[in-house]
């Protein structure tokens, strides 16, 4: 062999040498990348205020330091990774009009892949979501800010967010329930070749408990009672006639309500007394107007009507206006009703979860 070959063989080799020691360093900045881009400033953007994030109905997001997030999961090899100056603007994206997910209720975890993911692949991810004892929302981009994948008009997505509702009217979530939901969440990540960032369970787990005591101070029923004098009693239909010539509805399971602007649910008129389950009779010994503070936006002004009609109905019915302990309830005693119920009101909206809100809504179900 000549030397010019075997000098051709040493140059070819130190060729192969250099491309397999490029291609291993690429492969680790990629990786580091990732890492850099969840481990980093990822957080705050997911849970702390910034001056894009328009989260629906909502102030500024309570902050979580980065460290209390799970590490992320690299699926597979380490796909190529976008910059993470892109990673933390993905996450950045505000919460469009029908956004639902908010980390003021909920644990959220985010999901970014090379390749799109298919509609029909989020079936997997629901099949595993199904058991949990919370509400369950999943959001992908679309023109750039967070849309229900349910609803949106887009088939695939590179960005996704899952929220698990951290408590409810049940009580708090779990933490064994979040460490099954961020498994989930992994699982599925590592099954479409996606990257995903989660909260640390112990961490949300503290954060359910005290959402769990907020909602135990904010839940509270306002009532009114209008109860036959003497023992009388009122017939129903009459009752529901003077119901509906008053504006209530008459719903499929024959309760009465009265439905706000909003067409929400804002008076529910029902029984006075009566135990739960018992057989509908012709005859009430009384009735009550309820208002469920948390689901009501103007509490003041829905209490002030529910006066209104309480009198009315008693004019009507030969009644009278009482509380719940069958005392004359006066002027001095709506008064005291409606500061305790303005106190509420003022602490649910410094809390970021105004009452009437569909985020109250959702939180107090």
């Amino acid at each position: 062999m000549s030397s010019l070959q075997l000098s051709l063989l040493a140059a070819g080799a130190v060729v192969i040498v250099l491309v397999i020691a490029y291609n291993l360093w690429a492969e680790r900045r990629a990786r580091r990348r990732a890492e850099e881009a969840f481990a980093g400033r990822a957080g705050d953007a997911l849970f702390e205020a910034v001056p894009v994030r328009r989260e629906p109905t909502l102030g500024d997001l309570p902050s979580i330091p980065a460290a209390d997030l799970d590490e992320p999961v690299l699926a597979g090899a380490a796909p190529a990774t976008p910059p993470a100056s892109a990673m933390v603007e993905e996450l950045q994206a505000p919460g469009g009009p029908a956004a639902e997910i908010s980390s003021r209720i909920d644990t959220v975890a985010v999901l970014l892949a090379d390749d799109p993911i298919m509609e029909e692949q989020l079936e997997a991810l629901y099949q595993a979501l199904v058991q949990h004892t919370t509400p369950v929302h999943v959001e992908g981009i679309v023109d750039e800010q967070w849309h229900p994948v349910e609803s949106s008009p887009k088939k695939s997505w590179r960005e996704l967010r899952v929220g698990l509702q951290l408590a409810s009217r049940n009580g708090p979530v779990s933490e064994e329930e979040l460490e099954r939901f961020n498994q989930e969440i992994a699982q599925f990540a590592e099954s479409v070749n996606a990257v995903s960032q989660r909260e640390a369970p112990g961490t949300a787990a503290a954060r359910a408990r005290e959402l769990d005591r907020f909602c135990a101070d904010a839940d509270i029923e306002v009532a009114i009672n209008v109860i036959g004098q003497f023992g009388a009693t009122f017939a129903m239909p009459r009752v529901k006639q003077l119901a509906l010539d008053h504006g209530f509805s008459e719903t499929g399971s024959g309760g009465l309500v009265r439905f706000g602007p909003d067409g929400m649910p804002e008076i529910l008129l029902r029984r006075f007394g009566d135990a739960p389950g018992k057989a509908a009779a012709p005859y009430t010994q009384g009735l009550t107007f309820a208002l469920d503070v948390p689901h009501v936006a103007d509490g003041p002004g829905v209490l002030a009507e529910i006066s209104r009609l309480a009198d009315a109905f008693a004019r009507a019915l030969g009644g009278q206006v009482v509380d719940d302990n069958r005392k004359p309830l006066t002027e001095a005693g709506i008064a005291s009703i409606r500061r305790s119920l303005e106190r509420v009101f003022h602490d649910m909206e410094a809390n970021g979860i105004p009452a009437g809100s569909p985020l109250a809504r959702r939180l107090f179900s």
